[in-house]
C-alpha cells in the first residue's frame, strides 16, 4: 500500500521548519517586546544563538516520532537529514565562527 507523504523531500522540508518554527514561538513568547533583529543581535553579542538553536532542533524529535508511528519510514530520514543538517551548522556556529 502506498503511503501518502512518504517521501525523503517531505521529511526534510518538515525537519527544517520544525525548528525555525520553535525558534519563532520562542522569540513570541519570551522577547516579543523587541524586534526580531535586535533578537538575533541580542542571541549572537551573548554567544546563546548556538544553544539555544541546539534547543529548537529537539523539536525535530516529535516530528520524526510522528512520521516513525505513522508508518513512513522515508519522510523519517529526511527529517534525520534535516537534524544532521542542524548539526553541521551549529557545529560551524559554535567552534569555527
Amino acid at each position: 500500500m502506498k503511503r501518502n507523504f512518504d517521501h525523503p523531500l517531505i521529511g526534510l522540508a518538515c525537519g527544517i521548519l520544525a525548528p525555525v518554527l520553535t525558534f519563532y514561538i520562542y522569540y513570541l513568547y519570551n522577547y516579543h517586546f523587541m524586534g526580531l533583529v535586535r533578537f538575533f543581535q541580542y542571541l549572537t553579542m551573548g554567544n546563546i544563538f548556538g544553544p539555544t538553536l541546539s534547543l529548537c532542533v529537539i523539536s525535530n524529535l516529535a516530528v520524526f516520532f510522528i512520521f516513525i508511528y505513522t508508518e513512513r519510514m522515508k519522510s523519517a530520514r529526511g527529517v534525520l537529514l534535516s537534524t544532521f543538517l542542524y548539526a553541521a551548522l551549529i557545529a560551524y556556529i559554535k567552534y569555527i565562527r
